[in-house]
């Protein structure tokens, strides 16, 4: 075995290990930007759980083997990654990045890399070029992202491959755009995307977070790129996350019709199901009429590519060692590939966690115990006969992502995009969705009264109002029943806005439109189901939405105690300076009572005008 080839090399950037993080620790861009070449990866199961990875690659004229072992890191701290090559002058290869607090408000990078040479001209290989160059790149890398935090670069990092435009494709859809009437500045900036956007940006688009870094409204940004893919400047895409490394090998699919509930990750090596707002993500890509573009990989699974993972460390049979923790508490959750169950930790338990100082656990849980752990670290020993991954990630979502459930459920999407419904032979999961059914009352009365065409013009004026409230509050009709409404929206607040608007709406005409609007809302769990070619929801958060609406007097709101109990309810009733009333019913198909609230609304609003 040939002597290993260590460098090591330090610099400082001027800016907290916070925001340094996220972008040095995203190891498949740094691949890229360092003119490394692609990475074809084979996946498959490990004995105990989770999966072997091995990848290849032509680096140098030569083609690399290698068995890619899991990063290991610790958010703001640290990362490294080991590699045993198979063919190649090197025989392995071991990389870590040690980030550090070097003075107040300033970052020290410490970067460690050891080649172990196949043979004599791999030691020559090692020695006098891979390693310089290793060095040479990286610190290129480090002095481009200090100058782009400081706002001297446009770009992230250096030298990301970029794609040109086809000038004629990309003038053509910009025009069409702006005939569209969006914010000019708007347009100005996603044209400037289009145009210089590294391809790693390019293809893979989340519009909330473009929203978050061009410090936009978030609907703005989103109405801009609907209309950008009308104009066919951008396509999108729809994702079915894995709920553990909430990414996907899967082919995206640019239909909504084509996600299937179930689903499979080769990396994780589990079965999931998609979940509507949860886990199916709409995405964007420059159209590739205008800049042509491949998906390669460049890393699977570094830190940057889970940055819900704050914590990852692997054990090889019978390897006892420490596993430091982050300080900050949060609600987090402790996982294993190779372990049945995973454990929830709550913020109030967490520090207790730490301060008993071990971890044991057995092919089926994982349990604290007492142990002499260093301060922040708890001692762990891997007693199964085979290597385990342990895992510590926030529950809360870090990404900004964007729902099908949140992207459905706004009404100028339903619009624009009126063919995006799941498959008739599907039946997605929503784990949580908010429905209202408004109703009118005395309206069969009113029809006898004044007679049909009369009371079909106020209806349909009071269907205008309804939906003007609805749009503007970011929810979309599912559909009309009669003289009825089913809405969905995605934010308690916002729903609840959209009923004081269409209250607001109907009193504020009078006795011109002398009509009394029952509104009902619950939440909670239902399938998104295809109903005669239109997105439609089915279950008993359903049904008891609908029976609901029959419980209002009219100029009042039902709602469930659930939708009650939410804080964004109990914040809307104290601004209104309102109280709800409750009471116990027992509906047609329920076995038990239901607990339901009645807030006025007519009273409300005339004390607050």
């Amino acid at each position: 075995m040939q002597q290993v080839v260590e460098t090591e090399a330090v610099f400082e950037v001027a800016f907290p290990r916070e925001r340094v993080w996220p972008i040095l620790s995203k190891t498949d861009w740094i691949n890229r930007s360092m003119a490394l070449p692609p990475v074809k990866y084979d996946i498959t199961p490990a004995t105990g759980g989770g999966s072997n990875v091995r990848a290849r690659a032509r680096f140098m004229g030569l083609e690399m083997r290698w068995e890619e072992r899991p990063f290991q890191w610790l958010e703001n701290e640290f990362y490294e990654v080991e590699r045993i090559f198979e063919s190649g002058p090197i025989a392995r290869a071991f990389v870590v990045w040690e980030f550090s607090e070097s003075r107040e408000g300033a970052t020290q990078i410490r970067i460690l890399m050891k080649l172990t040479p196949r043979h004599g001209v791999g030691a020559l290989v090692c020695k006098h070029a891979l390693a310089p160059k290793a060095t040479r790149d990286v610190g290129a890398v480090v002095r481009h992202v200090e100058e782009y935090l400081r706002g001297d670069k446009p770009i992230v990092l250096p030298k990301l491959p970029r794609r040109a435009v086809t000038e004629d494709s990309f003038q053509s859809a910009l025009a069409k755009l702006r005939q569209s009437a969006q914010p000019a500045e708007l347009v100005d900036r996603l044209a400037a995307m289009v145009r210089e956007a590294p391809d790693v940006i390019a293809t893979r688009i989340r519009p909330l977070a473009v929203a978050r870094d061009w410090k936009a409204n978030e609907w703005e940004v989103l109405r801009l790129f609907l209309q950008a893919t009308r104009a066919g400047l951008l396509t999108f895409s729809w994702e079915v996350l894995c709920p553990n490394c909430r990414s996907t090998r899967q082919e995206l699919t640019d239909s909504l019709v084509n996600v299937q509930r179930e689903m499979h990750c080769e990396s994780c090596q589990i079965n999931y199901n998609a979940e509507f707002d949860k886990s199916v993500e709409l995405r964007f890509a420059v159209h590739p009429s205008i800049r042509s573009s491949e998906m390669e990989t460049f890393c699977l699974a570094g830190p940057g590519a889970r940055p819900h993972i704050v914590a990852q460390i692997n054990l090889q049979p019978g390897e006892k060692r420490e596993w430091r923790w982050p300080a900050r508490a949060a609600l987090y959750r402790l996982r294993s590939p190779q372990i049945k169950n995973s454990r929830t930790i709550e913020a109030a338990d967490f520090q207790r966690w730490l301060d008993r100082g071990g971890l044991e656990f057995t092919a089926d849980s994982m349990e604290s115990c007492e142990s002499a752990g260093a301060k922040g670290a708890l001692m762990i020993e891997n007693r199964l006969p085979f290597a385990v991954q342990l895992v510590l990630e926030r529950v809360e979502s870090v990404e900004p992502i964007l729902t099908a459930a949140q992207v459905t459920n706004w009404q100028e999407f339903r619009d624009l995009f009126a063919r995006e419904v799941v498959s008739p032979t599907e039946q997605i999961t929503v784990r949580e969705q908010i429905v209202l059914f408004t109703d009118l009352r005395g309206s069969t009365a009113m029809y006898c009264g004044i007679g049909d065409a009369p009371a079909y013009a106020l209806v349909r004026e009071h269907f205008g109002i309804l939906r003007d409230a609805i749009a503007t509050n970011h929810g979309s009709i599912v559909k009309t029943i009669g003289d009825a409404v089913m809405a969905v929206f995605t934010h308690v607040g916002e729903a609840l806005a959209a009923v004081r608007q269409m209250h607001e709406g109907l009193a504020a005409r009078g006795e011109s439109l002398p009509l009394q609007l029952k509104t009902g809302l619950h939440l909670g769990p239902c399938l998104a189901v295809n109903a005669n070619d239109r997105l439609d929801y089915f279950g008993t958060t359903i049904n008891l939405a609908a029976r609901l609406v029959d419980r209002s007097s009219g100029g009042d709101l039902v709602v469930s105690d659930d939708f009650f109990r939410r804080p964004e309810t109990q914040k809307y009733l104290a601004g209104a300076g309102c109280e709800a009333e409750s009471s116990s019913v027992q509906f047609r198909g329920f076995t038990d009572e239901v607990k339901v609230w009645k807030i006025p609304m007519i009273n409300t609003l005339k004390e607050s005008s």
